[in-house]
């Protein structure tokens, strides 16, 4: 069995296109395709339906992406287990990360890092901006923005969309124009300020206030309520039963960094909850991204 082509698959199924599949491999937009085409001749079936430029799963292409899901947490659990044997792996890490990647189900799988590695604390910190406050201590971090703090270690791992949502009653009802739900306090960050911004103004230009709260703690429920709309990560709003994307509301994306401080270079407990970290996002990226 040739296991690279579902190397390929997998990369379009996390990244939702094939450029955006070839950008992460480092290949050519077309090796992607034809490693695709190769496998579906081999296999028989087809994984995916082609729609304009963009790719749509199969039935056969849920199934063989939920499998290999499943086969790629196994070899990610089999990875910590063999890391933890190495020794010396055992004290706190500091991590901050915006709660509603905690909201969003980001750490669902944390007990396969804790069964790996159980001396290893994981310390939650108050959200906050590394880039802004470097001098804040923390090991880990996951941050939306355009431009990290120059000292910190870190790369670009995905992006995060946001939309408009309201209560799905709400928003059939074309007799009542929606109200707009102000929320402060989301600790995002610069970067999802301007995205929640561009998004009212395209959207909801002049739309008035009905009410404002703090954070996704207060916001949620008044969604739920049919109070009116407001802003979330697509990571949060698709997948509340209750909620419903605005018709016609646009996806607005930020890119999101996996970032270190520089004091926590060479520690290895550190380094394999970065690994974590980064399967983690890279195991929701479409639902991160919001399609």
């Amino acid at each position: 069995m040739d296991w690279d082509d579902f190397k390929f698959f997998s990369a379009v199924v996390r990244s939702g296109t094939v450029r955006a599949a070839a950008k992460a491999l480092g290949v050519h937009p077309s090796t992607v395709t034809r490693r695709l085409e190769h496998l579906e001749t081999r296999l028989g079936v087809k994984l995916f339906n082609r729609r304009g430029q963009g790719l749509v799963l199969t039935a056969a292409g849920e199934s063989a992406a939920a499998g290999l899901r499943r086969i790629e947490q196994d070899i990610a659990g089999i990875e910590l287990l063999l890391r933890r044997s190495e020794g010396e792996l055992a004290g706190p890490v500091r991590v901050v990360v915006p709660g509603f990647l905690l909201l969003g189900g980001l750490v669902d799988d944390l007990d396969r890092f804790v069964n790996a590695y159980g001396e290893i604390q994981i310390e939650w910190m108050s959200s906050f901006s590394p880039s802004a406050s470097p001098a804040a201590p923390f090991d880990v971090a996951l941050e939306l923005t355009a431009a990290p703090a120059l000292d910190l270690i870190g790369r670009e791992i995905g992006a995060v969309g946001w939309s408009l949502y309201g209560h799905r009653g709400l928003l059939v009802d074309s007799g009542s124009a929606p109200k707009w739900i102000e929320a402060d306090g989301l600790a995002c960050g610069k970067t999802a300020a301007l995205a929640i911004d561009r998004l009212k103004s395209s959207h909801l230009e002049g739309t008035p206030m009905v009410a404002r709260c703090q954070g996704f703690t207060h916001l949620l429920p008044l969604l739920r309520a049919g109070v009116g709309v407001s802003a979330l990560p697509c990571l949060i709003g698709d997948a509340d039963g209750e909620l419903k994307r605005l018709p016609g509301a646009g996806v607005e994306r930020e890119p999101l960094w996996l970032l270190r401080a520089p004091e926590s270079r060479g520690t290895r407990r550190v380094q394999v909850f970065v690994d974590y970290l980064h399967a983690a996002v890279r195991a929701k990226a479409v639902r991160l991204r919001g399609g």
